[in-house]
């Protein structure tokens, strides 16, 4: 019966993310789980279903990294599923973490009887989830980046706040079950009087949160209404993301040369649109090679082919690539403007930034740094240097009162990160951005979580976002995470979208960061602490 409960969890767990969207369902998903937790003879057996329901979670919602792995990596399926063998039940490691207290806690009538103990259960969930290592940083909370007024609550603690949400709620059902089942009469009243307080407590959060997210929301749509001004983009994509297959195929000159036209033929077809894009931009490596540092005359040609492009078109041209810099290669983003402007550093025609958030086992291999010859056993993996960190970067755009818009770029996975977009918008960024490459992952549901994750950027920061990618899905994401505009999966498309450029709204994750998952941590510890404090202080 227990690993019926653990799969129905999973299931439901699956459900509330994407593709399939049902949100409301993260507020069961974690019941049946935590009952089957509860009821484990030892805390040895509670952690064995929390890596069980971590290695069904991965099955249901992680599937594509098996693929991916085989893709990127470059091994054979055999050892692609065993990799994925070994990341599934390590994917989401709060559960199995979290699944000893949580078997200790839930059967005590005294323990979880006490009101801070059961809000101390929740807060030390969502401390611990948090903080955790975890690879893609998804959260419960994530579940509501589709819920027009829940994930408004997001600008005060991102995220980890609503996740705290979920898990008030998911405890104080779990512990009903758990009362329902232990009763010993046919009448079910006394078990629901018992859990009064617990199940008052969630409904009251879970009100709190939806009530602000109603009033924030008109509040945000109408500051949204008021831009100083707009300023029209396109975003080209492609679908051409994996270079290297096309390489294997065709030869890199062939490639490269395919890449460089379908993204010009698209870029010229977006300036004949109406209304005519000010800004057009390719998304993450969609230039083949290095800019500006060539190494064979192939290279010299292509950098020769996107000035004159950006000259003769007299519009600005943000691209993805590689920058070679100080013996490092880097994956870059490039800002080309079509003349040397006084507006930028040194009044050059162009600025670049250099990825600083790296994806392990993508980008870089940790100890290689120290041991060389582990690069060497994977040569497919790239060894790119960090750049410095979030910037702000201006880009001219003629004719517009404001005439500057100060960019916070972000490349592919720091997009995950709140305090890296949260950095660059107090440093003055106006407008996210942020390329990206999800084409390794296939037809999955893959780019749907990337895209859903993201959107909580924008909310926390309260700035309008635009996502470039090579295969979709390229996007507008406004400041209250709705999304008015969205290509498909792996086609050509052109969006060319109208961007407000607004006075920066305050909110406290702008204030404080991502600061709410570390003081549930920390409150979770001291309220749990204080009834063993008191239990030992009393023996003594």
């Amino acid at each position: 019966m227990m690993g019926w409960l653990i799969l129905a969890s999973a299931v439901l767990f699956a459900l509330a993310f994407p593709p399939w969207n049902l949100a409301g369902l993260i507020w069961i998903a974690l019941v049946p789980w935590l009952v089957s937790v509860a009821r484990a003879s030892s805390w040895r057996v509670a952690v064995l279903r929390g890596l069980a329901f971590s290695a069904l979670v991965s099955c249901f919602a992680f599937y594509w990294v098996a693929g991916t792995l085989r893709e990127f990596g470059e091994v054979p399926w055999i050892a692609a599923l065993l990799g994925f063998g070994v990341f599934a039940p390590l994917n989401q490691p709060v559960f199995t973490l979290m699944a000893p207290v949580f078997q200790k806690a839930l059967p005590g009538e005294s323990l979880l009887g006490s009101w801070r103990t059961y809000v101390g259960l929740a807060l030390l969930y969502t401390g611990v989830d948090a903080l955790v290592p975890k690879l893609f940083r998804d959260t419960l909370g994530h579940a509501f980046y589709d819920s027009p007024w829940i994930r408004q609550a997001a600008d005060l603690g991102g995220a980890p706040l609503l996740t705290f949400a979920v898990m008030l709620v998911s405890l104080a059902l779990a512990r009903l079950v758990l009362r329902l089942m232990d009763r010993r009469e046919a009448s079910v009243w006394p078990a629901l009087i018992a859990s009064r307080g617990e199940l008052l407590t969630a409904v009251l959060c879970v009100a709190s949160i939806v009530g602000y997210g109603k009033a924030r929301d008109a509040e945000v749509r109408a500051w949204m209404s008021h831009p100083k001004g707009t300023v029209q983009v396109a975003l080209i994509q492609g679908n051409i993301g994996d270079f290297d297959k096309i390489a294997s195929e065709r030869g890199v000159r062939d490639a490269a040369r395919r890449v460089m036209d379908t993204h010009f033929r698209l870029s010229d077809e977006a300036l004949q649109l109406n209304p005519k894009p000010d800004l057009i931009i390719w998304p993450e490596t969609s230039y083949p090679s290095t800019f500006r540092t060539p190494m064979t005359s192939d290279e010299l040609s292509r950098d020769q082919q996107m000035e004159q492009w950006a000259r003769t078109r007299g519009v600005p041209l943000l691209f993805g690539g590689y920058d070679r810099f100080r013996g490092k290669d880097y994956n870059a983003f490039f800002f080309l403007q079509p003349r040397a402007r006084r507006e930028l550093p040194g009044g050059q025609d162009l600025s670049v930034y250099r990825k600083n958030i790296l994806l392990m086992f993508g980008e870089y291999i940790p100890g290689s740094a120290w041991i060389p010859q582990i690069g060497q056993w994977f040569p497919q993996v790239g060894n790119f240097g960090r750049g410095v960190g979030p910037e702000v970067i201006p880009v001219p755009v003629d004719g517009k009162p404001f005439g500057v818009v100060h960019t916070g770029p972000i490349i592919c996975y720091e997009a995950l990160f709140p305090d890296y977009v949260l950095d660059a918008a107090r440093q003055g960024s106006q407008l996210i951005v942020n390329v990206t490459n999800d084409s390794w992952f296939g037809p999955t549901a893959e780019p749907e979580l990337h895209l859903a994750l993201v959107r909580f950027r924008s909310i926390e920061s309260r700035l309008p976002q635009l996502r470039g990618t090579n295969t979709g899905i390229s996007a507008l994401i406004l400041p209250d995470g709705s999304m008015p505009r969205a290509t498909g999966i792996f086609r050509e498309a052109i969006l060319n979208v109208e961007v407000p450029v607004l006075e920066p709204l305050p909110t406290r994750m702008l204030r404080w960061g991502d600061w709410f998952g570390p003081t549930a941590l920390v409150l979770g510890l001291a309220l749990l602490g204080i009834p063993i404090l008191r239990r030992q202080l009393s023996r003594s």
